[in-house]
């Protein structure tokens, strides 16, 4: 059996972040959402949003904080994330 890619490890690590998804703290579901979106998009590409919108404006930051990290290297964090999380939820 082949190892798995880093694409393809991140694939299946999104797939079980939706499924723990309620069990999360907000922290580590802020966390797993800037690293995919860095992973997905790159660096974020638009305004830090409204003071009134505090769980959006957390994300932004949090995406911010990750400017210039590279895809692959957003993708290795989110699974070690989500690996940590597995093996230790709390």
């Amino acid at each position: 059996m082949s190892e798995l890619s880093i694409d393809e490890q991140f694939d299946e690590s999104v797939i079980i972040a939706h499924s723990i998804i309620k069990r999360l703290s907000n922290d580590n579901i802020i966390q797993l959402y800037a690293y995919c979106k860095q992973a997905r998009e790159g660096n974020i590409s638009f305004e830090k949003p409204s003071i009134l919108n505090m769980n959006y404006r957390q994300k932004w930051k949090a995406w911010k904080k990750l400017e210039h990290m590279s895809s692959e290297n957003a993708k290795i964090h989110y699974i070690n994330l989500i690996n940590s999380l597995l093996a230790d939820p709390s």
